[in-house]
């Protein structure tokens, strides 16, 4: 025998993934209908994580069962350089041998991340490897490669041409610590329970004075205006006057805005500081207020502020404010107060919102065509949920800052002249920082782009846009499968690019997976220690294992927790079809397919049914991208009907080469989903046919059995099935079954015996054995009357105590002092004790009707 008798996952899947690479198993057909998926490309700087896990083995599946429908399928990698991201990590790196980002040149800094990167790189493609993606390692792109740069540059280009690309001195969201601004979205809010400060400002005239209250004293410093409601009576008097700021003396107006003031939030008195809040540089532009920013780059007070204040951090001038605000009077309240407050997603720093020259891009123009593309479905969401949401989203879009200040990452074409601050070119020069145009001296923007800038292009770049046969014959794609936290990020973006460069939607279908959580719901964290290590699992359950545990029970866009049953449970499943494959290896002596196929006895015919039925609703399941039903679907046959019914009823009558044809059906539908098993499997047998590959099969069209016959075959498994209950109860280990004359039960006389357990099956008109109530046939067990008679007195027994101890649990739910005083752990546990009581009950009455049922 070939197959050894341990189906052993790390000795095959190196072997077997390399076989697949050696054969092109993975390069789209030349002809058929086609297909293509491009990897979300994860980050390059590290391992992959579980939920990467998640996302590549849903996408197989899907690539893997189209590429078995016989369509020409494209599955494109990548990975992702991802500027902020992997800068961070590195920059953890440098820390670790005590160095910075400062103590290297921008150039120094980029080359050293590119080697720190290239290094993970086969670390990085072994684990798409050992996941078993079956993607095109020809087409292989990263997002810095150069053909993504020049698609970067050549979209920017014709935004600035087109009047969608503006500089402007605008509120972005920073990080004081890593030095960059981020994008609205790229903010993470958590709740902060910090403090509301009531502050004092006296009227200028000395008439006076009116209260404000803010979270952030120390941008008062800044403030430059005092803000109220037009028709609140409280401060109508106050229209035109002016205060004067505490601790700076400065003379600042009291305004009116009808749009921004809330007259029932705190005194209905707003301080206004446009420099460091996004509301209130709205506020200050309608109203032509200055601005004066008080917090630097390095998250310090600045020039700005009195020379007391000056080159403290946010939290020490606010301590110091609070306490000199108090010992001169203006303290009035301190309250505390819970707010959602955004912080950096990588390192947790507070974002502030600071005043900084950056390129962004009007998305108006781009969101319009990408609303009417979802509005009149053409693209398809699982859920469809998230359509909605996404259109949501881009009604109120607002302007993208594509400015980051990295030094990982695609420079941006942008240079300005040194003698005039406001002339800009476009040029893509940008490995010079000075460049000379008509005799004019430019300086080149030290920025970079936001990495989703350059990787909204993904679906079109991978594909060679505009003249690569790939594009011609693969966009748009036929499935985007990612998280619903990128669905504004990456998503949208996608869209409105696609729609843009290219004139079509890049993708017909977006299937949003949810979070893999921790096991007990949580997220998973690297500081808790929670975090599930994907290789880890596959190296002690195999890929198949971890791609079918991961998959299980799993909804679109559903969280769900980790689940190391699961993939016990898949492990367990791959561990069946190998010995099931072993046993029909044994039949064979190892050449897996011989003589004419067809089907001979009931459970022929009804194995060929379920095959046909299980084979066309995993594929109409998969055409919908419902992965969890097809595989649940697959798992039941194998195990239920074909291992644990049909296998063991073929020994009593044997069709090898039926038994081999179905296992070989039975490797193709399961292929999707175990690749590698599936795959160790087939290289092992021989088939007849010249089908060298499981992965490059064809998925199985089949004929299904006689109806008539099949049906036949489902009244011996119910039959079947009383019998062993019924022998179970009474304690028989094998029994004399009686029936009246039926085709069914002749036709299969041995199947039942050794299924049942029986010494013999006797044909009969009339039997006084105990009638099997529960089949559609006229069989009784052979048993004397006196054992009928112990068997319902013992069930009688059984019920009479039963039905005790319902009423003595019932009774003391009932009684209202047990309630109010038994401990709240009792009370449940005597509630958990009744429910259970109950349906024994239930179960011995039911046997009891199906057994005796004139009594």
């Amino acid at each position: 025998m070939n197959l050894p008798k341990v189906y052993e996952p790390s000795k095959y899947e190196a072997d077997i993934y390399a076989l697949w690479e050696k054969s092109q198993a993975f390069q789209p057909r030349k002809a058929g209908k086609s297909f293509s998926v491009v990897v979300p490309p994860p980050n390059a700087n590290a391992n992959l994580h579980i939920g990467f896990a998640l996302t590549m083995t849903l996408q197989d599946i899907a690539v893997r069962y189209h590429r078995l429908k016989g369509e020409s399928v494209l599955f494109v990698p990548g990975a992702d350089h991802a500027g902020f991201e992997t800068q961070a990590v590195y920059e953890k790196h440098l820390a670790k041998e005590g160095k910075s980002r400062f103590d290297f040149t921008r150039e120094e800094l980029y080359k050293r991340i590119w080697d720190f990167v290239a290094l993970n790189r086969k670390n990085f493609e072994d684990q798409f490897r050992s996941l078993g993606g079956s993607v095109d390692w020809t087409r292989f792109t990263f997002t810095l490669d150069e053909k993504v740069v020049n698609r970067a540059y050549a979209t920017f280009k014709k935004m600035w041409d087109e009047g969608l690309i503006y500089r402007g001195e605008r509120l972005v969201n920073y990080c004081t610590f890593h030095g960059t601004a981020f994008a609205d979205i790229e903010v993470e809010y958590k709740e902060d329970r910090g403090q509301l400060w009531q502050l004092r400002y006296p009227l200028t005239d000395g008439n006076g004075e009116i209260i404000v209250a803010t979270t952030r004293p120390e941008t008062m410093l800044g403030d430059t205006a005092v803000a109220v409601h037009a028709d609140d009576p409280r401060y109508s008097d106050f229209h035109g006057k002016t205060v004067t700021l505490p601790l700076v003396g400065r003379e600042i107006p009291i305004i009116t805005d009808t749009e921004f003031v809330d007259p029932a939030f705190g005194t209905g008195a707003v301080k206004i500081t446009p420099a460091h809040d996004p509301n209130d540089f709205a506020l200050g532009e309608r109203h032509a207020l200055p601005l004066i920013t008080v917090i630097d780059y390095d998250g310090k007070m600045n020039a700005e502020v009195p020379a007391e204040y000056r080159g403290m951090t946010v939290e020490e001038a606010r301590k110091q404010i609070v306490k000199d605000l108090e010992e001169q009077g203006y303290l009035v309240k301190v309250e505390d107060y819970t707010h959602n407050v955004g912080h950096c997603y990588k390192c947790g720093t507070v974002i502030q919102p600071l005043l900084r020259d950056q390129w962004f891009v009007d998305m108006q123009p781009l969101a319009k065509p990408a609303l009417k593309a979802l509005e009149a479905d053409k693209i398809t969401f699982y859920p469809e949920a998230k359509k909605e949401q996404l259109i949501n989203y881009l009604k109120n879009l607002r302007d993208w800052n594509i400015s980051r200040q990295n030094a990982w990452g695609i420079p941006i074409p942008a240079f300005q002249n040194v003698n005039n601050r406001d002339d800009w070119i476009y040029d893509e020069r940008v490995d010079q920082e000075i460049i000379e145009v008509d005799g004019e001296i430019y300086r080149r923007d030290s920025d970079v782009f936001d990495t989703w800038f350059s990787s909204s292009s993904w679906p079109y770049v991978t594909l060679g846009y505009p003249d690569n046969e790939d594009f011609k014959q693969f966009y748009p794609l036929s499935l985007m499968e990612t998280g619903g936290e990128i669905l504004y990020p990456w998503v949208s973006r996608m869209i409105m690019l696609g729609l843009y460069v290219t004139g079509e939607i890049p993708f017909t279908s977006v299937y949003i997976h949810g979070y893999v959580m921790a096991e007990d719901g949580s997220k998973m964290s690297k500081s808790i220690g929670n975090v599930i290590n994907a290789p880890e699992v596959i190296e002690q359950y195999g890929a198949d294992a971890l791609r079918m545990g991961i998959i299980a029970g799993r909804a679109a866009a559903v969280n769900r927790g980790y689940d190391p049953r699961k993939v016990e449970d898949a492990r367990n499943f791959a561990n069946k079809l190998w010995n099931i494959a072993r046993y029909i290896e044994s039949k064979t002596n190892g050449t897996a397919q011989r003589g004419r196929v067809e089907p001979e006895t009931d459970a022929d015919h009804w194995i060929l049914s379920k095959l046909q039925q299980t084979a066309d609703s995993v594929a109409a399941d998969l055409e919908i991208y419902r992965f969890a039903e097809a595989y649940d679907r697959v798992y039941h046959f194998v195990w239920d009907d074909f291992a644990d019914w049909y296998l063991e009823a073929s020994k009593a009558q044997e069709n090898i080469p039926l038994l081999t044809r179905t296992l070989q059906h039975i490797l193709t539908i399961t292929h999707p989903f175990a690749p590698f098993v599936t795959e160790t499997i087939w290289q092992t047998l021989k088939w007849d046919d010249e089908t060298s590959l499981a992965a490059t099969s064809l998925w199985p069209v089949i004929k299904p059995g006689d109806a008539e016959r099949a049906n036949a075959f489902e009244k011996v498994k119910q039959l079947v099935g009383e019998i062993r209950t019924a022998m179970k109860n009474i304690g028989l280990s094998t029994g004399v079954i009686e029936y009246r004359p039926a085709s069914a039960i002749s036709d299969n006389a041995e199947i039942i015996k050794r299924m049942a357990k029986l010494s013999d099956l006797t044909e009969v008109e009339v039997s006084d054995g105990l009638k099997l109530t529960g089949s559609s046939l006229d069989a009784w067990l052979a048993i004397d009357a006196d054992t009928a008679k112990e068997y319902l007195e013992a069930l009688q027994k059984k019920l009479q105590s039963e039905q005790t101890a319902f009423e003595r649990l019932k009774a003391r739910l009932t009684n209202k002092r047990y309630i109010d005083n038994a401990p709240e752990a009792v009370v449940a546990q005597t509630k958990q004790q009744l429910a259970e009581t109950e349906a024994r009950l239930a179960s011995i009455q039911n046997e009891i009707a199906r057994f005796f049922p004139n009594n």
